[in-house]
């Protein structure tokens, strides 16, 4: 796979808390150069990256109960409508995982079915933060996000100590491949990084600095 055809897989993140006006101008310049899949960007520089993307075919991905995923559900439907009518494009969920260990699985599948009928028809993403579940949590995760009718199942915010790993990948794509897609996010540095996640089976991925990939 050439560089150009790898940058459309690409979500190029733009979420650290000390980010600038001038570095969305940057990221947004690189993603219209190498046409990345979107931007993932604070939602409240969503009308700014609206402007700057204005004619390209780049997306906008938003975060929603960004990072802890705890919100209340009413919080997190209205934050999805709010980003929506800003520009937003794709949504990018964090499942609460304080009931999913909690084993309120209910619980979770009502958020997710509000969440999801709230996004209408824009890319809905759901994201499990694989670094705090063991692996029995993450197939649990990886089934409710199916049910929900997600467009993916996300493994990281990027905020925890750990991002997206090989085997969190391949389990999660043994448990969803063929219903919903799988994005491997956080900590994703190398072409050679990127190339593996998307042979063992995501077909998205989530990336800080995501032009290095390219020029790798």
């Amino acid at each position: 796979m050439d560089k150009r055809e790898l940058a459309k897989y690409i979500d190029s993140s733009l979420l650290n808390v000390d980010s600038t006006y001038d570095d969305l101008v940057k990221v947004c310049e690189l993603a219209k150069k190498y046409e990345f899949a979107t931007v993932a960007i604070a939602n409240s520089w969503i009308p700014y990256a609206k402007k700057l993307l204005e004619g390209s075919p780049v997306g906008i991905d938003s975060p929603v109960g960004f990072p802890n995923g705890y919100s209340t559900t009413e919080a997190k439907k209205y934050e999805i409508i709010d980003i929506l009518e800003k520009g937003a494009t794709e949504v990018d969920v964090v499942m609460n995982i304080t009931w999913l260990k909690s084993r309120m699985y209910n619980k979770i599948e009502n958020e997710l079915e509000i969440l999801r009928n709230a996004c209408k028809k824009n890319v809905f993403k759901v994201i499990i933060e694989a670094y705090y579940l063991t692996d029995e949590e993450k197939a649990i995760a990886a089934e409710l996000v199916v049910k929900a009718k997600a467009d993916f199942v996300k493994t990281s915010t990027g905020f925890a100590q750990g991002g997206a790993t090989v085997e969190d990948v391949k389990l999660l794509y043994d448990k969803v491949g063929g219903k919903i897609k799988v994005k491997a996010s956080g900590g994703i540095k190398t072409y050679d990084e990127a190339m593996k996640f998307l042979e063992i089976g995501a077909t998205r991925l989530g990336a800080s600095n995501a032009h290095l990939l390219m020029e790798d």
